[in-house]
């Protein structure tokens, strides 16, 4: 993990914080130790990263990939976030129990950063900028999901699997991307049924908004997506 190195810098519009704008506070000293406590990890697509429940020893950082990040509560899976690189895996969720009350996904090739607990703690306690930034970070992830998860919950399948598909436009920065996930994963992360997303799908392409080929989705109507958000 080059630390050193700024994947995404202050946002002027909100001042959005990553990950790496959070070790860029760290000393060299501090960045060196990092570097060579960390252990690197590589995961498939459709490997579990973390598992609900797990022990909490590590911060897990995407360097590299996809992940989803689901909770399962009464017996329901809900998504509550994909993420992707420069990122930490349920950072907001590793401080409030030993456990991990979440569990992570690989949805594409993906390579983690593994960062002793401990470590990642004592940083925390060292060097208050670096405290700060994380502070910011994790209250940005938070303000986040809280959004999309109300959004998702007021909506009907044709706004949900808009949200969705808008989402995976700006992750792969594209309007044509090939789905990394089937048609049930898609389901799942919409709220959805199986038969709902195929038939909602089906509907958006005859009604030329994307263009649908197998997993190869293009949005050819941005717009129309955020109308039916709005609407849906």
């Amino acid at each position: 993990m080059n630390i050193d190195h700024q994947f995404i810098r202050y946002s002027v519009n909100n001042h959005s914080i990553s990950a790496s704008d959070c070790f860029d506070s760290l000393t060299p000293n501090q960045k060196t130790l990092v570097e060579k406590s960390t252990t690197t990890l590589q995961f498939a697509k459709g490997e579990t990263i973390i598992k609900q429940g797990f022990v909490a020893s590590h911060i897990l950082y995407i360097e590299n990939g996809l992940v989803k990040l689901d909770v399962t509560n009464d017996s329901k899976l809900s998504t509550l976030k994909l993420l992707t690189n420069d990122s930490f895996v349920g950072i907001i969720c590793s401080f409030a129990c030993k456990n991990h009350d979440f569990s992570a996904i690989a949805l594409e090739d993906t390579t983690i950063r593994m960062i002793d607990m401990d470590l990642f703690l004592s940083l925390i306690k060292e060097n208050g900028e670096f405290a700060l930034k994380l502070m910011r970070h994790m209250s940005q992830l938070t303000n986040d999901i809280m959004h999309r998860t109300s959004r998702l919950s007021r909506k009907n399948v044709e706004g949900s699997l808009a949200m969705i598909l808008l989402e995976f436009k700006n992750i792969y920065r594209s309007t044509r991307f090939t789905l990394p996930i089937t048609r049930i994963g898609l389901a799942s992360i919409a709220g959805c049924s199986k038969e709902s997303t195929i038939n909602t799908l089906a509907k958006f392409h005859n009604d030329g908004i994307i263009h649908v080929k197998d997993k190869c989705i293009t949005i050819l109507k941005p717009e129309n997506l955020d109308l039916i958000i709005k609407n849906g």
